[in-house]
C-alpha cells in the first residue's frame, strides 16, 4: 500500500470516501476475529444484543456463572470503547496525526498476543474461555467505538444487525411505487442508493471475514489471528511514525512526557484531602462514599503498598492507580459536593496522614517476606535436588 494511501487510510485528515474504505478493512478484521472466536470458545463476541439476553436467561434459569461470564463479556465491550474513546480524545488534545490509529494499534497488539499465546493457555478451560471471551469483546468494543467516532456515528463495523436494518429500509424505499409523480406537493420515496451499496459491501465483507477466520482457525489455529495483526499494524502504522518521527525522537520526549505524568498524578492526588471530606458528607452517594474511602485512605497512607525504592514499579501506584482513583471518585460525587470539599481542603491547615492503613500495609509487608521466608528454602532444595 503507498505511504500516502495509509496516512490518508488512519491519518488525522478524514474524508468520507476513506471513513468508508477504512470501515471495510475494519469488517473483514471484525468478522474474521468473532468467526475465529466463536470456533475458539462457541461464542461470538460482538454480539452484545445476544449476549444480555443470554445474561437474563441465565438469571432466570438461577446460572450464576454464566450470568457472570456474560457480565464480564458485556463490561469488556464497554470498557474497549471507552478505552477507544479515551485515546482517541488524548490524540486529539496532544495534536497527533495517529488520533485514530492509535485503537487500532491496541487492537492489533491483542491480537498478536491472542495469536501467540492462545495455544499455551488453550489446556487450561478455566482461564482460557473468559479471558477469551473479554479480550475478544475488547477487541469489539475498541474497533467498534473508533469507526463510530471517525465517522461520525454514521458507519460502525461491528453493529450487523443495524446495518441489516438499514439496507431492508433502504430497499423498501427502492421498491416503493411513487404514484403521486405528478404531485408536487408530495415528495417522492428515494432510496440513498450509495448508502445502499456501502452497507452491502460492509455486510459482505464481515461475512467474508467470517469465512477466512473460520477456515484459518481450522487450518493453522490461533496463528490466524496473526495476519489480521498485520494488516492493522500495517494500517495505523504511518501516522504513528510520523508523530514519532516528529516528537518522541526528540532528544527531551522521554524527560517532558516524564515530567508531564507527574505533573498530572500531583494534579489529581491534590483531591485526595476533599475526597476524604466527601466521603462523611451526607449529600455524597452511598457508593461513592465506600469507594472513596478506599481510595483515599491509601491515597493519604504515608507509605504505599508498592516501596517507591523498586523501579518502574514504585512509582505505579503513585502515578497511575491512585490518580486513576481519585478521577473516578470525583466522578461519582455531586460536582457542588466536591467543590465545596475542595475549598476546604485548601484551608486546611496540613494534610491528614492515615497511619491506620500505613499499619495494614506494614501487616501486608510481614506477612509477605514470612511467606516468602518459608517458601524459599523449599524452592533452593527443589533447585538443588530435581
Amino acid at each position: 500500500m503507498p505511504i500516502s494511501y495509509l496516512r490518508q487510510l488512519t491519518g488525522k485528515e478524514r474524508s468520507p470516501e476513506a471513513n468508508r474504505e477504512l470501515a471495510c478493512y475494519l469488517s473483514f478484521v471484525a468478522g474474521a476475529a468473532n468467526a475465529g472466536g466463536f470456533l475458539a470458545v462457541r461464542q461470538y463476541t460482538s454480539h452484545m444484543s445476544g449476549i444480555i439476553s443470554a445474561m437474563a436467561d441465565n438469571l432466570a434459569l438461577g446460572s450464576m456463572g454464566l450470568l457472570l461470564d456474560g457480565l464480564g463479556a458485556l463490561l469488556s465491550f464497554l470498557v474497549g470503547a471507552a478505552c477507544s474513546a479515551v485515546l482517541i480524545n488524548w490524540g486529539r488534545r496532544e495534536n497527533l496525526q495517529s488520533e485514530y490509529a492509535l485503537p487500532l494499534m491496541v487492537e492489533a497488539g491483542l491480537l498478536l498476543c491472542f495469536g501467540l499465546l492462545g495455544g499455551n493457555l488453550e489446556h487450561h478451560e478455566w482461564l482460557f474461555v473468559p479471558a477469551t471471551v473479554m479480550v475478544l469483546c475488547f477487541i469489539m468494543g475498541l474497533q467498534n467505538a473508533m469507526v463510530t467516532k471517525v465517522s461520525n456515528a454514521e458507519i460502525r463495523t461491528t453493529h450487523v444487525t443495524g446495518m441489516v436494518t438499514d439496507i431492508g429500509i433502504e430497499l423498501g424505499k427502492l421498491l416503493y411505487w411513487n404514484l403521486s409523480r405528478t404531485h408536487a406537493t408530495k415528495p417522492m420515496v428515494l432510496a440513498n442508493r450509495h448508502k445502499l451499496r456501502v452497507l452491502t459491501h460492509l455486510v459482505g465483507l464481515f461475512f467474508l471475514g467470517g469465512v477466512a477466520g473460520a477456515l484459518g482457525f481450522k487450518h493453522i489455529g490461533f496463528s490466524a489471528t496473526l495476519p489480521l495483526a498485520a494488516l492493522l499494524l500495517a494500517l495505523a502504522a504511518v501516522p504513528v511514525l510520523d508523530d514519532m518521527r516528529l516528537r518522541v525522537w526528540r532528544r527531551d520526549f522521554l524527560p517532558h512526557l516524564a515530567e508531564r505524568g507527574r505533573r498530572w498524578a500531583r494534579a489529581v492526588k491534590a483531591d485526595d484531602h476533599a475526597i476524604w471530606l466527601a466521603t462523611h458528607d451526607a449529600r455524597t452517594p452511598w457508593y461513592a462514599k465506600a469507594l472513596g474511602r478506599v481510595v483515599a485512605a491509601y491515597a493519604l497512607s504515608p507509605i504505599g503498598l508498592i516501596p517507591d525504592f523498586i523501579p518502574v514499579l514504585g512509582y505505579l501506584d503513585n502515578v497511575v492507580l491512585v490518580p486513576l482513583g481519585i478521577l473516578l471518585v470525583a466522578r461519582l460525587i455531586p460536582g457542588e459536593v466536591m467543590e465545596q470539599h475542595r475549598v476546604a481542603a485548601r484551608r486546611a491547615e496540613c494534610r491528614p496522614n492515615n497511619w491506620i492503613t500505613a499499619g495494614i500495609i506494614v501487616g501486608i509487608w510481614i506477612l509477605a517476606l514470612s511467606g516468602f521466608a518459608l517458601w524459599f528454602p523449599r524452592l533452593a532444595g527443589w533447585s538443588l535436588h530435581p
